[in-house]
């Protein structure tokens, strides 16, 4: 039997590819994959919600005070001679402004309080919108509905007799001015808002209808009043 023999060169380098190739192997085994990593988180900017303006709450208009005014006198000022019973008798011209919201009528009265409240002039039923009244405003130039009562000279010597001292003359339902003497003395005009009307006649004594405007004071339909007051004589 014959046998093959392998040269010893052949078998060296047979042994040496092999070992080359498990070297290759091992190598290839232990390298490491290559790490990733996961993307970074960003974080988004914080939003500011727009701040809106502070609300705008619109201011209250003043309320117009309630004032009772003449450009013939200051409050407090002197009444000029010929409002009185030593001139020409006539009455003042009045303003009125800033009467009360739900006013339905005005009266006026006009009082000296140094003279036993004497009672000058008296008047009522007012529309609520008049603005006043003109100097010497005789009967029939009075708002609608405006009536008048009997002043308290009245009981002197009755309507067209002449005041005890000057020249003017007496006119009873309306206005009859300042008469006091050498003493100063005052007179209050008073405006009175109400929310009802008077239901007393043209020519009533002035101290009733003055009851009916304190009445209404004591039911709570009296809602307003503004005060003037002049001198006379001169101090």
């Amino acid at each position: 039997m014959r046998r093959t023999i392998i040269p010893t060169a052949a078998l060296l380098l047979a042994v040496a590819t092999l070992t080359g190739c498990g070297d290759d192997g091992a190598a290839a085994s232990t390298t490491a994959a290559p790490t990733t990593q996961a993307p970074a988180t960003t974080t988004a900017p914080a939003t500011t919600a727009a701040e809106e303006p502070p609300e705008t709450v619109p201011e209250e208009e003043p309320a117009v005070e309630f004032t009772l005014a003449s450009p013939v006198f200051d409050d407090g000022g002197n009444i000029p001679v010929g409002f009185t019973c030593d001139g020409a008798n006539d009455s003042p011209e009045l303003v009125f402004a800033g009467v009360p919201a739900g006013t339905t009528s005005l009266a006026l009265t006009v009082i000296d309080p140094d003279g036993q409240d004497w009672i000058h002039w008296i008047a009522w039923n007012l529309p609520a919108d008049s603005a006043g009244l003109l100097m010497n405003v005789p009967a029939g130039d009075l708002p609608d509905g405006t009536r008048q009562g009997a002043n308290d000279f009245a009981g002197m010597t009755g309507e067209g007799g002449t005041f005890p001292q000057g020249g003017g003359t007496i006119r009873v339902n309306g206005w009859d001015g300042p008469c006091p003497g050498s003493s100063p003395h005052r007179y209050v005009f008073t405006l009175y808002a109400l929310t009802g009307t008077i239901d007393l006649p043209t020519g009533t004594p002035g101290i009733d209808v003055w009851i009916a405007i304190e009445q209404a004071r004591a039911d709570g339909s009296l809602i307003g009043e503004a005060t003037l007051t002049g001198m006379y004589p001169p101090g």
